[in-house]
C-alpha cells in the first residue's frame, strides 16, 4: 500500500502542476523521479494516464477518471492522518485515552470515586474505569494504570507514591447515644456495640491516642462488613459505634445524623499510596491522576458530598 500511495501522490502532483517541470519546481522532486513513478503507475494499471509532449502533458480519459479518485483518496488519507495525529498527541498530553484505576474496597466509594469524578471534570475525553480490589472479577495490578491502597504490594517493578494520610474517628447516631449514653473514656467502649470492617483497616489491635495516653479500642461487634458505606448506614441507623474516616462522616455530622464519640481519642492516621508499574510513570494521565489524588488529600472535606440519611420509617412523627 505504501508503494501505491507514493505513485498516486506523484500522479496527483503532476496533474495539479500541469507539467513535470512545474511539478519539480513546486515540490523539489526531480522530473526524472516523477516520470519514473508515473511510468510505474501506468505499468501497474496497464493504461496510459498522461499524453506527453515537449511543452505539456494532457490527461487521457483514464487519467481524468483516476485523478478524481486520487484526490478523494489523498484527501481522506490526509484527514485520517490529522485525526490520528491529534488523537495520539492528546494521549501524549494526558487529555484523551483510558485510565484504569484499582482501589482497595475501603477507598473506592469513600475517596477514589470522588477523585475520579474530579478527574473526569478536568479531562472529559478520558474513559475512566474504577474497580474495587479483592473481587473475583477485579483486574490484576499489572493490568491497571494505578492502584490506590494502604499497603503497597510486594511486587517487582512497581512504584508506591505516598499521596497522603487519612484521619479517623469514632461516630454514632444521636439515637444510639440517647439509648446507651455516650462513652466518657476509651475503656467505656467495652460496654458498647460497634460496627466493624471484616478486614480491619488497622492491622492488629487498634490503639486510640490522646494528648496524654493510649488505649486499645475494644467493644462488642454487632455488624461486620467490607464496605464503609454499609458501616456508615448502619451507624446512622443506630446499630452501634463505627470507626470511620473523618472526612467521610463529616456530611452526616453537619446534618446531625451522626455525632463524634470521644473526639479527643484518635487512631494513627492511615497512609494512602498510589501504586503503579514503573513503565507507566511517564504517562501524563497517570501523573495527572496522582497529582489530583495528592491535592485532594490535602483538601479532602469538600470532596465527599453524598449524605447517608435516616430512613423515613425510623423518623418519629
Amino acid at each position: 500500500m505504501q508503494t501505491e500511495l507514493k505513485l498516486i501522490e506523484a500522479f496527483a502532483l503532476i496533474m495539479r502542476a500541469g507539467s513535470l517541470t512545474k511539478a519539480e519546481a513546486q515540490t523539489g522532486v526531480s522530473k526524472a523521479t516523477l516520470s519514473r513513478l508515473l511510468g510505474k503507475l501506468e505499468e501497474e494499471l496497464g493504461v496510459q494516464l498522461l499524453a506527453r509532449s515537449s511543452r505539456k502533458i494532457t490527461p487521457t480519459e483514464a487519467g481524468l477518471a483516476l485523478h478524481a479518485h486520487c484526490e478523494a483518496l489523498l484527501s481522506d488519507v490526509t484527514g485520517r492522518w490529522e485525526a490520528a495525529r491529534h488523537e495520539v498527541q492528546e494521549m501524549a498530553n494526558g487529555s484523551k485515552g483510558r485510565l484504569r484505576i484499582l482501589a482497595e474496597n475501603h477507598f473506592t466509594t469513600t475517596f477514589v470515586c470522588h477523585v475520579s469524578r474530579l478527574f473526569l471534570e478536568r479531562y472529559p475525553n478520558i474513559h475512566c474505569e474504577l474497580d474495587a480490589a479483592g473481587r473475583e472479577d477485579s483486574p490484576r495490578i499489572e493490568d491497571v494504570d494505578c492502584y490506590v491502597c494502604s499497603e503497597p504490594p510486594d511486587a517487582p517493578d512497581v512504584v508506591a507514591k505516598l499521596v497522603g494520610k487519612l484521619t479517623y474517628g469514632l461516630y454514632a447516631s444521636p439515637s444510639y447515644i440517647a439509648r446507651n449514653s455516650a462513652p466518657v473514656r476509651p475503656k467505656s467502649l467495652t460496654a458498647h456495640t460497634s460496627i466493624v470492617l471484616r478486614k480491619p483497616e488497622f492491622s492488629g489491635v487498634t490503639m486510640l491516642h490522646s494528648d496524654r495516653s493510649s488505649h486499645p479500642f475494644v467493644s462488642r461487634s454487632v455488624v461486620a462488613t467490607n464496605d464503609y458505606w454499609v458501616m456508615k448506614t448502619f451507624c446512622v441507623d443506630g446499630l452501634g459505634i463505627a470507626l470511620l474516616p473523618d472526612f467521610f462522616a463529616k456530611p452526616e455530622v453537619k446534618l446531625g445524623t451522626l455525632v463524634s464519640v470521644l473526639p479527643e481519642w484518635k487512631p494513627e492516621r492511615k497512609r494512602i499510596f498510589c501504586v503503579y508499574q514503573r513503565q507507566r510513570q511517564r504517562a501524563k494521565k497517570v501523573q495527572s491522576f496522582i497529582e489530583l489524588l495528592t491535592s485532594s488529600m490535602e483538601d479532602i472535606e469538600p470532596i465527599n458530598t453524598y449524605v447517608a440519611t435516616v430512613p423515613r420509617m425510623f423518623l418519629k412523627s
